[in-house]
Formats: structure tokens, sequence, C-alpha cells
């Protein structure tokens, strides 16, 4: 386990590259930790761009209570809805560098007069940030993670980074399933639910990464001209 110094290190090197993407771009982020972890991500951030709104929002994924998922001694149901995406897009539309679905979010479900409750699950985050991108019609869902890129037979003798690759040929494959897997699954529900581009690749490569010059590159069909997405701030 990373010490809390160890970890407001990284978070700092993330905030710089992030930051950078930041200024070209209208910028959703999701975290895998804790609150306390999106709390020190949001100060690096306000530090790195102190001219822009960044907002950090607890997230309420909505699940269905009858997820077969809820068999397994620590459930995971597949999320559905984002309770507070038009907060969300309230606040993308104001400028804001927006941090929320921390975790994977709270998971919530609708009883049967439509009224919330809170239950026992952990929700993906990868499958939330894949939601949340649909959701908010992202033109590019990127997912960080330690490694450059996705491997085929990592560590085996066959062992290769995947560049470019479609939907129908990623699904044909096989991965850890505690590891990258639920990565891929992500990267290919976004692209096949939108058209555009997913990218799964390491965080010094941020920048590439976005640009199609690194990492995995996920596409529904045949693949778009690498070119900078996420929803530019011109166009607001």
């Amino acid at each position: 386990m990373a010490s809390a110094s160890d970890q407001g290190r990284k978070i700092k090197v993330a905030a710089r590259a992030l930051a950078e993407i930041a200024s070209e771009h209208e910028v959703v982020l999701t975290h895998g930790s804790g609150p306390e972890a999106g709390h020190m991500l949001e100060l690096a951030l306000r530090n790195e761009l102190p001219e822009r709104d960044v907002v950090s929002v607890l997230t309420q994924i909505v699940v269905t209570a009858d997820d077969p998922a809820f068999r397994r001694t620590v459930p995971s149901p597949e999320p559905h809805a984002i309770a507070e995406i038009r907060s969300l897009r309230a606040l993308l539309d104001s400028g804001a560098l927006v941090i929320c679905a921390g975790g994977g979010g709270i998971p919530v479900a609708l009883d049967d007069l439509g009224t919330m409750r809170s239950i026992e699950a952990a929700v993906d985050k990868d499958l939330t940030a894949a939601l949340l991108a649909r959701r908010l019609d992202a033109d590019l869902l990127v997912m960080l993670t330690d490694v450059d890129a996705v491997h085929s037979d990592w560590d085996g003798p066959h062992d290769r980074s995947i560049a470019g690759v479609e939907v129908a040929e990623l699904r044909t494959m096989s991965f850890a399933p505690d590891s990258i897997a639920p990565k891929v699954e992500a990267a290919c529900r976004f692209a096949e639910a939108t058209g555009r581009r997913a990218a799964i690749g390491s965080l010094r490569d941020l920048a590439q990464v976005v640009r199609g010059e690194a990492g995995t590159q996920v596409h529904s069909a045949a693949p778009e001209p690498a070119i900078s997405a996420i929803r530019r701030l011109s166009r607001r």
C-alpha cells in the first residue's frame, strides 16, 4: 500500500498531465480510489489550474436490485443510470473541470414507486466511466493504467502490445478478469454505443493517448483519423 506522501506525489504528477489536457478540452475525471484521493486530486488540479473551476461531485449510480450479481459475496451490479447527470452537464457547460463517480460511484436502487434507496454493492469503476462518457456525449473515453497499453498473452511467449484495434477483434481475446479486462469491456461498450474512440494507456503517455499516438486505441469499426477529442472547449 502506498504511503500518503507517495500517493500525494503521484496525484501531483497526474494533475500536471491532466491540466495540460484540460487546457484544450472539456474534461470529466473519474478515479478508482475513495473520497480522500478525490479530494487530493481536486486540490492538485486547483493548484495547476487556478483560473478554472474544479468541482467534485458525490455521484450515485443506479443499479437494479434484482441484478444477478447480488448472488455474489461482494456484488458488482451493472450501472444503468447516473442520478446527477443533469448537474454534471450543467457544470460542464459552465466550464468547470468535473471530478465524479469516484470508486465507481455510490450504488442506489429504485423501488416500485421510483424512490431511491442505498444498496450494498461495489459498481465497477470502468463500466461507470463508460456509462458516464456515453451520457455526457463525450468524444473520447480514456482509461489510464500502469501499463503502456493492453497486451495480448501478458508476460507469455507471445506478449505484444495492442495498438489500434476494432471492438469485434478485441472481444475475441481473453484478459485477466481482475486487471485489464474491465477496462477492455468498458472501452468496447463505449465504442459500440457511440461509434467513437476509446483508449487505454499510461498516464505518462496521456497526451499521446488522447491524440491516438500511444496506448490501445479501440474503434467500433474502421479507425478514425488520430485527432484529439474530449469535447473541445471551443465548442461551448
